[in-house]
């Protein structure tokens, strides 16, 4: 038995949530599927918005599409990235710009293949072999110091500039850029997260959860994980020798946590 699920929750901090996700099956073919998680941005008027108009349009555009053309994964590569900036467009001309925007991770599922577009830093990962793998790449200001080996990726998370980003759907027209990937169907399990789920939790912590939660419960263990249990958190030594930015311990519930999981068999 297959599980198709997605969860958010609002956390302990803020008012509002302004996280969307959505998971869905093609109205004519239940083996293709969509999975989306967006993140509406902090700090800017509307974030939920944002976010939720991003996954209620994917949603339409999705279930239009006939599945010959969703199966060609060549073309989806060029649609997906160009219909993102029709949305990026589309929000600037209601609102202007720099007025609200979200992140998005997205999967399309597909016969063979998996594609995976990311905008911002909300993450997608995969499970295989008993790995936990990122797929994405972050779309932020710190993602270098990771790339060039001068920070461990899961102490990118004490960096007060964590939350810059520099890619996403709606604030500029210029910013709007989708990385793309795609990936055989060999893996066990496909996850994606907003930061306020990967902030709060290590990749090893996660692959923790996988390996001993029952999998019906894993989408809804990891966020509670997040929001709910406090983690134990020090600044390494060497980030603070080397002062590359000013720092802080994240604090578990202080942003919405959201998440989606396609599990191939249970």
């Amino acid at each position: 038995m297959e599980i198709l699920d997605c969860k958010t929750d609002i956390g302990l901090l803020r008012r509002q949530n302004e996280d969307s996700v959505l998971v869905l099956r093609h109205k004519k073919n239940k083996n293709i599927k969509l999975l989306i998680c967006a993140d509406g941005m902090g700090g800017k008027e509307y974030g939920e918005i944002a976010s939720t108009f991003v996954t209620s349009s994917l949603e339409k555009w999705f279930q239009k599409k006939g599945v010959k053309e969703l199966n060609n994964i060549s073309k989806m590569e060029k649609l997906i990235p160009r219909y993102c900036k029709t949305m990026n467009s589309k929000l600037i001309k209601k609102y202007g710009e720099d007025k609200l925007g979200t992140t998005l991770a997205l999967a399309l599922i597909t016969k063979k293949n998996t594609l995976i577009c990311n905008i911002g830093d909300s993450r997608t990962y995969i499970y295989q072999k008993r790995k936990l793998i990122q797929i994405t790449e972050d779309h932020s200001d710190i993602w270098e110091y990771f790339e060039t080996k001068k920070v461990k990726k899961e102490h990118l998370r004490f960096f007060s500039n964590s939350n810059v980003i520099n890619s996403c759907i709606g604030i500029s027209k210029d910013l709007c850029i989708a990385s793309i990937y795609i990936i055989d169907n060999d893996y066990d399990i496909l996850l994606q997260f907003t930061d306020g789920v990967t902030d709060c939790l290590m990749d090893k912590k996660i692959k923790k959860i996988i390996k001993k939660t029952p999998k019906m419960y894993l989408l809804q263990e990891i966020i509670n994980e997040a929001v709910y249990k406090k983690q134990k958190y020090h600044i390494p030594r060497y980030l603070k020798r080397k002062k590359y930015s000013d720092y802080m311990i994240p604090t578990n519930g202080r942003d919405n946590a959201s998440g989606t999981i396609y599990i191939k068999d249970v």
